[in-house]
């Protein structure tokens, strides 16, 4: 008799999507075996930025508050000329329908730190530090994944000599750029195209309030340069990013006196700051092929790759982890069949492609070193040539009300502040992550018949009518009138809001609601038409 897997999933890496990704299947209680290639947590900052549908997805892990107790909201993000005229604005001080601040700068450690506390809340889920995949053989029904220890030596990875052998029923590639995940399933990328290197300088000001003239957020698109300063780096550091140009090497851009050389038009300096970071990136464009190859899965930059002006890398990463999974999830507790997993692929890649080549556009209007290029660009974004950039994107087709994106259906659901019982507060934390059916009339949910209930409770979703007063008991009170603004809008009864947070369908009409559920249903197992 064949062995069970000795987890129902193991992850290899442990960066911030795989933390993300390791506590979401833990919270489903799930057995995960995570197995990260370096001895200890990398303790310097790489991504920055975090938007209002990630804090949300943190929400939900129970680390939001320690993430913005770090972090700094950005109401702007402008664009500059060399001559400091403004190209560009993008108002990010605008409302949501996430429940939190439309975009933060945060510093990546002290947001690890709240995501490995959330790991390590689940028991079910256990981490393994200094061992590397070398060989990962897919089953029918499991997969094989043969490790090595290592540990750090002189900067470097030195094998121990030790090697396990572990189980799982899936695999979850979260080990970045250099994924062995992708390149042992051959899934190939898909290039953009774009591809220019810069050099990151991370700094952390003796004084926190230091006054520096700089934008919080921004571009300076100077043809002789350009650069990207960020002062807010969370509450006690600070960022630039400065391009290399042609003939300039990442050994000459990193040394300390070049670094300081470079700060020196801010008015930072050794004697009221530490250069705690300085490293030469490559800004890479690159897609994944497909995000699955039967029981292997990729998430974050294991999947794709983008340029940072839009400050989405890490953010796609974890809408990845999020997508993946509740899907995970159901297929693990048998509610769905395998083929779920399609779906990962379908609805994620088009989201990313979007967001990789809108920051590519992006790039091109940064990158621009030739002065006569500059002074053209210059004069169409200063005319009001320039259209603005496109909308975020949202689900086009996947596990949708109709298999595709109409009106709300594929748009992040909405969330306000609800009263039920004694507790007040953000909807998610008062009535519970997951699905989640809302309902504004009283009565509707007796429409669902015993059946569908059964169903929706296997789900474990939430039922709940949302009303500006307290109705009946159980029921929510939409204390600022967010929801009752929100039916209103879409002309609907009804909303089915999916665990990561994207709209499923709606219904108009009390009517309506069982096809709506039966739809949900023939959507996850495959037989919808």
């Amino acid at each position: 008799m064949q062995k069970s897997p000795e987890f129902d999933v193991v992850q290899i890496g442990f960066g911030p999507v795989g933390q993300v990704s390791a506590a979401l299947l833990g919270q489903g209680g799930h057995s995960v075996g995570v197995f990260e290639r370096w001895p200890s947590v990398y303790p310097l900052p790489r991504a920055g930025h975090v938007d209002h549908e990630i804090m949300r997805i943190f929400q939900g892990m129970g680390v939001a508050g320690d993430v913005e107790r770090h972090a700094i909201p950005i109401p702007d993000y402008d664009w500059f000329n060399g001559d400091g005229k403004l190209l560009l604005h993008m108002d990010w001080d605008v409302p949501t329908p996430s429940g939190w601040k439309s975009d933060y700068l945060m510093y990546q450690p002290y947001m690890e730190d709240a995501l490995m506390g959330a790991v390590a809340r689940h028991p079910n889920v256990a981490v393994h530090h200094g061992w590397q995949a070398v060989e990962i053989v897919q089953h029918p029904g499991h997969v094989e994944v043969v490790l090595r220890e290592g540990e750090r030596r002189d900067e470097g990875w030195t094998p121990t000599g030790r090697t396990r052998t572990v189980t799982a029923r899936y695999v979850i590639g979260a080990d970045g750029a250099a994924s062995f995940t992708r390149s042992t399933t051959g899934i190939v990328w898909e290039d953009f195209g774009f591809e220019e290197d810069w050099l990151v300088l991370d700094v952390r000001p003796h004084d926190p309030d230091l006054r520096i003239d700089m934008p919080d957020a921004g571009q300076i698109c100077d043809p002789a340069r350009p650069v990207s300063p960020f002062r807010w780096l969370g509450r006690e550091h600070a960022r630039w990013e400065f391009m290399l140009l042609p003939g300039e090497t990442a050994e000459e851009m990193t040394r300390p006196d070049k670094a300081w050389e470079l700060l020196a038009r801010w008015d930072v300096t050794p004697e009221n700051a530490d250069l705690i970071r300085r490293t030469v990136y490559t800004f890479r464009s690159l897609l994944a092929a497909s995000f699955r190859d039967r029981r292997v899965l990729l998430v974050g930059d294991a999947a794709h790759l983008m340029p940072p002006f839009l400050g989405q890398g890490m953010c796609s990463g974890v809408r990845d982890a999020a997508n993946l999974a509740w899907k995970l999830d159901l297929v693990l507790r048998g509610r769905a069949p395998e083929t779920l997993l399609d779906s990962y692929t379908e609805e994620r890649r088009p989201h990313v492609e979007r967001i990789i080549r809108t920051a590519i556009e992006l790039g091109k209007v940064v990158c621009i070193t030739d002065p006569d290029a500059a002074a053209a660009r210059d004069a169409a974004f200063l005319s009001g040539q320039v259209p603005p950039p496109p909308p975020f994107p949202w689900l086009e087709r996947g596990v949708l009300q109709g298999g595709e994106s109409s009106g709300p259906v594929g748009r992040l659901g909405v969330q306000g502040r609800v009263a039920r019982g004694t507790a007040v507060g953000r909807a998610d934390d008062v009535i519970g992550g997951g699905w989640t059916l809302l309902v504004r009339t009283a009565g509707a949910l007796d429409a669902l018949g015993a059946a569908r209930r059964a169903f929706l409770a296997g789900l474990g979703a939430h039922v709940v009518h949302v009303s500006p007063a307290p109705l009946a008991a159980g029921s929510a009170v939409d204390v600022d009138l967010v929801y009752r603004r929100w039916f209103d809008a879409l002309g609907a009864d009804a909303v089915l809001v999916r665990p990561d947070f994207y709209v499923f369908g709606t219904a108009t009409g009390v009517a309506a609601l069982p096809a709506l559920v039966d739809e949900l249903r023939a959507r996850l197992e495959g037989t919808a038409a």
